[in-house]
C-alpha cells in the first residue's frame, strides 16, 4: 500500500513538473512572438528616431529576442514535447525572428553585434530543423506549416548571410564613380553651358557603376579614354537622362518635380559615398558644383522652396540604407508577395483546420485548450507580418529607383496602360512613395537654464560605467521641431552669399557693427564664440519676453524664433554633439565644463530669469573699464564665458537698439555661423548620427559638399 502511494505521489510531482514547464513554455512563446513582433512593425516603420530610450528598448528587446527563442527551443528539445504542435511554434518563432533584422540598427557597434547573433540564429535553425525531424504527430496542416516555416526562414537567413559577406568586401563602386567624376566634365557638351535646372550639362551617375571597372587615373589619355569608352553603354544611365524622360512622361508638374528630386537625391547619395571612403571630390570649389545647388535645389518649383532640404533628405535615407540595412532580396518583388501570400493562406489553413480540425490532437496536460489559442496566435502573427513586409516592400526607395533606371536604360514610359509590361504595376503615377525620412527636430540647449543641474548618474554606477555618465550641467531635453521657415532662411542666406561662408563677420560688417563687436568674432575657439552669443542671445529672448506685450511685428517673431532656434541648436551641439564642431572634440569638452562652472560661480544664487538678467548687468559695469576706444574688449582671451557674454550684450543693446533690428541681427548671425561650422572631414560622426536619427548638421553637410564647399575659411585675427 505505501509503495503504490508513493508511486502515486511521483507521477502526480512529475505530472506537475510537465504542467509547469507547458505553462511556462506557452508564456515564453507568447512573449516572444509578441517582442519579436514589435521589432518588426518598428523596424518597417520607424527607423530614424532619435528618442534613446525607445532607441534602447529595442535594441535590449533584439538581443534578449535570442535569449528568449533559445530557452523555449530549450524546453522543447528537453522536456516531453516533440509532438508537431511545440515543433511548429519554434519554427514560426525562428522564421519571426529572421523577420526581425528589418529592426534599425543605431551605431557600427550594433551591426557587429548581428553578426554575432546570425551565427547564433543559424545555429537555432539547425537544431530546429533536429526537432522537425524528430517529431511526433500525423498533422498534415501541422507539417506543411512547419516546414514552410523553416524553408522560408533559411531563405532569409542566407539573404543575412549574403548582405554580411557583401558588406565586407570592398566597396569598388565607390572607386568607379570617383573616377569617373574625375572626367566627367569631358562629357558635357561644350557649346552650352550646364543648366542645373534641366540637369543638361550635368552626367552624374544615376546608375549602372557596377558594370564598369575602376582604372588607375593618373591624368594619362589611356585612363581617361577607358572610364568615358566604359561610360558610353547604354547600361550606365545619367542624371540628364532620367530628368528627360521624366519631361516625357504625361503627368502634372508637382509630380515631375518630385520625381526629379528623388533620383537626383540617389544620384547625390552616390557622390556623397566617396567622402566616407577618402576620396575628395573632383567637383570641389568648381562653379557647376556651387550652380547645382544654388540653382538646382534651391528653387522654388512646383514642390516649393523646401527641395533642397527634401533632396538631401532622401539622400540621406539611402545612405542610411547603405551603412545600416542593405537589405538584399533573393526573388523579386512579385515572387515575395506570392510567397507571403501562400505562407499566410498555408497558416491560415493550419489555424483553422489543423488546430480546429479532426486531425488535432490536444496534450494530456495543461489549461485546457491553452496550446490551441497559442497556436492559433502564433500563425497569425507569423503570416500578418510576412503579408505586412511583402506590402511594405513594395514601397521601397531602391525599388523605385530601380524600376526607373530600367525604364530609362530600356526607353519605356512609367504609365502601365502605355506599355504592356509594368514593373511596378501597384503604382500608376511617377512621384516617389510617401515617406518621411527624418524627424523635422532639432536637439535645444539653453545654457543659462541648465547650469544648475547636477547629474546623479545612476544608471552609470549600476552598470560599471557602461553608459556614459553625464557631465555637470548636461541635461538634455527633448527634440523640438525645426519649423519650415528657419529651414527656408537657412537656404536663402546660402543662395544669397553665393556658397562665402564667415563666422559672422560679414553679418556684423553688413550692419555696420565690425569695429565695435569684432573681438566677439575672433576669440581663442569656435566654441568660445558659440556660448558666448549662446548667452547673449538667450538674454536677449529672456529680456524680449520679460517685457509687457507690445507692437511686435511679424517679422520680429520671425527673426527671434531663427535666431532662439540656431543659438539653441549650436549649443546643444557643443553640450552632446562636440564631434561636430570644428575644435577637438577633447578641448569643446573642457570648454564647456568650464562655462557651466563660470556660470556657477558668477550667478550663484540666482534662481529666476530677472535675477541671472541683474547679475549679467552688474558682471557688464564691472567689465567696462576693459573696453578700449572703440569697443574692443581687452580681456576677451582670457575673461570667462559669462563676462565676455556680458560685456557683448551691454554692447549689442547700445550699438543696436531697436528690438527690430537686434533680432534681424542675431538671426542673420546665427545663419552664417551656423554654415560656417557645417563643412567637415569627420565624416564618421554624421555617419555615426545618421543612426540614431539625423541631425540638421549632416544636412548642411551635405548640401556644402554638393555644393563643392569641403572647408571654412580660416578664422583672421584671433586674440
Amino acid at each position: 500500500m505505501e509503495v503504490s502511494r508513493a508511486a502515486i505521489r511521483g507521477i502526480r510531482e512529475s505530472l506537475s513538473t510537465v504542467q509547469g514547464s507547458l505553462l511556462r513554455l506557452e508564456v515564453v512563446v507568447l512573449l516572444s512572438a509578441l517582442i519579436l513582433a514589435v521589432l518588426v512593425l518598428y523596424g518597417s516603420a520607424n527607423r530614424r528616431s532619435s528618442d534613446k530610450l525607445l532607441r534602447g528598448a529595442m535594441w535590449m528587446a533584439y538581443s534578449m529576442s535570442y535569449v528568449v527563442v533559445s530557452y523555449a527551443v530549450g524546453i522543447i528539445q528537453d522536456g516531453p514535447f516533440r509532438g508537431e504542435t511545440f515543433v511548429l511554434w519554434a519554427a514560426a518563432l525562428l522564421l519571426i525572428q529572421a523577420s526581425a533584422y528589418s529592426a534599425p540598427v543605431h551605431s557600427r557597434r550594433d551591426v557587429d553585434q548581428r553578426k554575432k547573433l546570425l551565427l547564433q540564429h543559424v545555429l537555432q535553425t539547425g537544431l530546429v530543423l533536429w526537432l522537425i525531424v524528430n517529431a511526433t504527430g500525423r498533422n498534415a496542416s501541422y507539417r506543411a506549416a512547419i516546414w514552410a516555416f523553416w524553408a522560408l526562414n533559411v531563405l532569409k537567413t542566407a539573404a543575412k548571410i549574403a548582405e554580411m559577406i557583401q558588406t565586407s568586401r570592398p566597396d569598388m563602386s565607390v572607386k568607379v564613380v570617383a573616377e569617373y567624376m574625375a572626367v566627367e566634365g569631358d562629357l558635357a557638351p561644350d557649346d552650352q553651358p550646364p543648366d542645373p535646372a534641366t540637369m543638361r550639362g550635368y552626367r552624374y551617375i544615376f546608375h549602372g557603376e557596377e558594370i564598369m571597372e575602376p582604372v588607375i587615373h593618373d591624368g594619362g589619355h589611356p585612363a581617361r579614354d577607358n572610364m568615358l569608352s566604359q561610360s558610353a553603354a547604354k547600361s550606365v544611365v545619367t542624371i540628364d537622362q532620367v530628368y528627360q524622360w521624366i519631361d516625357q512622361q504625361p503627368y502634372s508638374d508637382f509630380e515631375k518635380d518630385r520625381a526629379k528630386d528623388f533620383c537626383l537625391a540617389f544620384a547625390l547619395f552616390k557622390l556623397l559615398k566617396r567622402r566616407f571612403y577618402g576620396y575628395v571630390p573632383a567637383e570641389a570649389g568648381s562653379d557647376k558644383a556651387r550652380n547645382l545647388v544654388l540653382t538646382g535645389l534651391i528653387h522654388a518649383g512646383a514642390t516649393g522652396p523646401d527641395a533642397a532640404f527634401r533632396v538631401v533628405e532622401a539622400e540621406l535615407s539611402f545612405l542610411y540604407d547603405f551603412f545600416y540595412t542593405r537589405n538584399i532580396v533573393l526573388v523579386g518583388a512579385k515572387t515575395y508577395i506570392c510567397i507571403a501570400v501562400a505562407v499566410a493562406g498555408l497558416t491560415m489553413w493550419t489555424a483553422f483546420f489543423g488546430t480546429l480540425g479532426p486531425g488535432y490532437h490536444r496534450p494530456h496536460v495543461g489549461v485546457r485548450d491553452l496550446d490551441r489559442s497559442v497556436t492559433m496566435l502564433v500563425v497569425v502573427i507569423t503570416a500578418g507580418l510576412e503579408v505586412f513586409q511583402a506590402v511594405a516592400g513594395f514601397a521601397s526607395n531602391w525599388r523605385y529607383v530601380k524600376t526607373v533606371y530600367r525604364c530609362v536604360r530600356d526607353d519605356r514610359p512609367w504609365s502601365k496602360r502605355q506599355r504592356s509590361h509594368s514593373h511596378l504595376w501597384w503604382k500608376e503615377s511617377i512621384t516617389p512613395p510617401e515617406t518621411k525620412y527624418w524627424e523635422d527636430k532639432v536637439g535645444q540647449y539653453v545654457l543659462l537654464k541648465r547650469f544648475h543641474h547636477r547629474p546623479c548618474n545612476l544608471l552609470s554606477w549600476l552598470t560599471l560605467y557602461l553608459v556614459e555618465p553625464r557631465r555637470q550641467g548636461q541635461k538634455r531635453g527633448r527634440r523640438k521641431q525645426l519649423p519650415p521657415e528657419v529651414k527656408r532662411a537657412v537656404l536663402l542666406w546660402l543662395k544669397q552669399s553665393h556658397c562665402q561662408l564667415s563666422n559672422g563677420v560679414a553679418t556684423l560688417r553688413r550692419h555696420h557693427l565690425l569695429p565695435r563687436l569684432a573681438w566677439a568674432c575672433r576669440l581663442p575657439k569656435l566654441t568660445d564664440q558659440i556660448l558666448a552669443w549662446h548667452v547673449v542671445t538667450t538674454s536677449c529672448d529672456w529680456d524680449y519676453s520679460g517685457r509687457p506685450a507690445g507692437r511686435a511685428t511679424a517679422s520680429d517673431e520671425h527673426h527671434r524664433l531663427i535666431a532662439t532656434k540656431l543659438s539653441n541648436y549650436c549649443a546643444y551641439l557643443v553640450a552632446f554633439v562636440p564631434e561636430m564642431l570644428p575644435d577637438p572634440s577633447y578641448n569643446t569638452e573642457q570648454i564647456f565644463d568650464s562655462a557651466v562652472q563660470q556660470a556657477r560661480d558668477h550667478l550663484d544664487g540666482c534662481r529666476t530669469v530677472s535675477s541671472i538678467l541683474y547679475k549679467l548687468g552688474e558682471i557688464e559695469a564691472a567689465e567696462l573699464p576693459h573696453l578700449q576706444e572703440g569697443g574692443t574688449y581687452e580681456r576677451a582671451g582670457g575673461a570667462t564665458a559669462i563676462e565676455r557674454a556680458a560685456v557683448l550684450w551691454g554692447q549689442l543693446r547700445a550699438a543696436v537698439p531697436a528690438d527690430a533690428r537686434r533680432w534681424e541681427v542675431l538671426a542673420e548671425f546665427w545663419i552664417e555661423l551656423l554654415l560656417f561650422l557645417a563643412p567637415s572631414d569627420n565624416v564618421d560622426i554624421h555617419a555615426e548620427m545618421l543612426g540614431a536619427g539625423g541631425e540638421f548638421m549632416t544636412q548642411l553637410w551635405a548640401l556644402l559638399s554638393h555644393a563643392g564647399v569641403l572647408e571654412r575659411p580660416p578664422v583672421m585675427h584671433r586674440q
